[in-house]
């Protein structure tokens, strides 16, 4: 006749470490959560406006009047300012247009909301200031006038509506291939955990699993830093 004799209270002692180690894996990607999302979040910020720098340049005619004038492009001239916030659950991204203070070749005044005014299409009126005629050139002919002028569309159609274009598009192309499937990729394998589970169910427990999870986050940040 066999006789086997089991240790329960080895096998209780390791399954309770097993699932000690299992919450504390989970309380370390808790806790490194809000790091992870404000450095996804910075990293974001970044390429996208290189992202929109890139374009502009490949692009000067849709998108010249999100930078200075003859600036297109330029990194230090742009007329946007994106920024992120992060919390543990939300990565939120806001911007805005900014004042234009150069002056076009044929002005000697800054149009200051230009890269606003040309990216939604909004129409302007241009009167005579401190003077009773407007003078501006029309194929190579010095017209004057007294009359207001109506701009319907300044920009062109090319302009109107292009940034929004572009920014779309990165979040919708770009961001999905480049950034965002390959960090999914990282994250679905937490190697962290199945390396340091042996030593969690044999002696770590909960503290050890706090360990690895926070690394696990950590080092799937790598990939956004």
């Amino acid at each position: 006749m066999i006789h086997v004799r089991l240790d329960s209270k080895e096998i209780n002692r390791r399954l309770n470490n097993a699932v000690s180690f299992s919450y504390g894996f989970l309380d370390g990607i808790d806790m490194e959560q809000i790091y992870f999302n404000q450095v996804l979040a910075e990293h974001t910020v970044d390429i996208l406006n290189k992202y929109i720098d890139s374009e502009a340049r490949m692009n000067p005619k849709s998108l010249h009047h999100v930078y200075e004038w003859g600036q297109t492009g330029d990194s230090m001239s742009r007329l946007f300012f994106i920024k992120a916030k992060a919390s543990k659950r939300v990565i939120h991204l806001y911007g805005n247009f900014l004042p234009s203070k150069s002056i076009s070749p044929t002005s000697k005044e800054p149009f200051k909301d230009k890269a606003n005014v040309m990216e939604n299409s909004i129409d302007i009126v241009i009167k005579p200031k401190n003077s009773d005629f407007l003078v501006f050139e029309v194929e190579d002919e010095t017209v004057f006038t007294r009359n207001a002028i109506h701009i319907d569309n300044p920009g062109g159609d090319e302009v109107a509506g292009s940034f929004g274009k572009v920014v779309d598009d990165f979040f919708l192309t770009y961001f999905t291939n480049s950034m965002f499937t390959p960090l999914i990729e990282k994250l679905t394998n937490p190697l962290e955990f199945s390396k340091n589970f042996p030593a969690g169910v044999k002696s770590g427990g909960r503290s050890l699993g706090t360990a690895s999870g926070r690394k696990y986050f950590r080092s799937a940040g790598v990939l956004v830093e």
